[in-house]
């Protein structure tokens, strides 16, 4: 038993909540899946920290243990011991309870947020997620920063659209760096491959350049985005291009065809078809619809 219970107001915390102006257009997006983040917070050496919740909840909660230790237990469906490196997810709709240790708090990050493909991210099957290896915890710690960081700076469309793809590779990553597939190298070539190609986004890479970066073969590393992402390397990479070409022509005054080349599209109309096939909108559209909000 607790002999102190304390909800929030923890030195040093940060707590965001995040604004729902932008979550119907970023909805209709294929690039985000139908995922909207709703709040998010860090919780450090949280000694006493206790949140209980018998009514359903409408969004998942995803936790990562940073530091120390704590306890979620779910309405009939068992407790769980949280340590250092391990991530939980909190099913939507379930009744929980969750604290920290009196004798080695915890250090939380946590995000509340809701997803129309949960099967995609395995968060209906899967709750708590394992990662002992210093390397990869630092990995998932980066991008948990990066949201917050992205989330604190504006209130805009292009922030917002921003947080929900950096949660939606989060969420990946922690499939793929899970301690029980240590061993299975698909899962490390395609985390090594999204930073390579996200390092490279001014580039027109190939397929056997891209399996070149990890010395595999062009129909093994296809096979790998097969499985995982159920699209091809180059598919993905594409789309991960036109996530940047959205902030250059909301953020910036380059021209359209400018924008393409930056991006490794040489030419401007297969730039506007793949700009189109991915966000609903030609370029020029899309530019004239957000660049008036600002």
């Amino acid at each position: 038993m607790l002999s102190i219970k304390k909800k929030d107001g923890f030195k040093d915390e940060r707590h965001i909540i995040v604004s729902d102006t932008y979550s119907e257009q970023l909805n209709q997006l294929p690039l985000t899946q139908g995922t909207t983040i709703k709040e998010m917070g860090y919780y450090p050496k949280a000694k006493y920290h206790y949140r209980e919740r018998y009514h359903d909840l409408t969004d998942f909660i995803l936790i990562f243990c940073l530091d120390g230790e704590g306890v979620v237990s779910l309405n009939g469906s068992g407790t769980y011991q949280l340590k250092r490196g391990d991530i939980f997810c909190i099913p939507k709709n379930m009744g929980h309870y969750y604290y920290s240790s009196e004798t080695n708090p915890w250090s939380i990050l946590w995000v509340h947020f809701d997803t129309k493909v949960p099967e995609t991210f395995q968060l209906e099957r899967r709750l708590l997620t394992q990662i002992s290896s210093p390397e990869k915890n630092h990995w998932i710690q980066d991008d948990f920063i990066k949201l917050f960081d992205i989330s604190e700076k504006s209130n805009d469309f292009e922030t917002a659209l921003c947080a929900v793809q950096l949660l939606n590779t989060l969420l990946v990553e922690i499939i793929f760096l899970k301690d029980e597939l240590q061993q299975d190298k698909q899962n490390l070539y395609l985390a090594k491959s999204i930073k390579f190609l996200n390092k490279n986004l001014s580039k027109t890479l190939t397929l056997q350049e891209m399996a070149n970066h990890l010395n595999i073969s062009q129909s093994y590393l296809s096979s790998i985005y097969k499985k995982y992402l159920h699209k091809s390397p180059i598919e993905y990479f594409n789309e991960i291009k036109i996530e940047q070409a959205c902030k250059y022509l909301k953020m910036s005054d380059l021209k359209i065809y400018e924008i393409g080349n930056q991006l490794g599209f040489t030419d401007p109309y297969y730039f506007s078809r793949a700009f189109k096939k991915n966000m609903h909108l030609s370029p020029k559209e899309y530019r004239q619809k957000y660049r008036s909000s600002l």
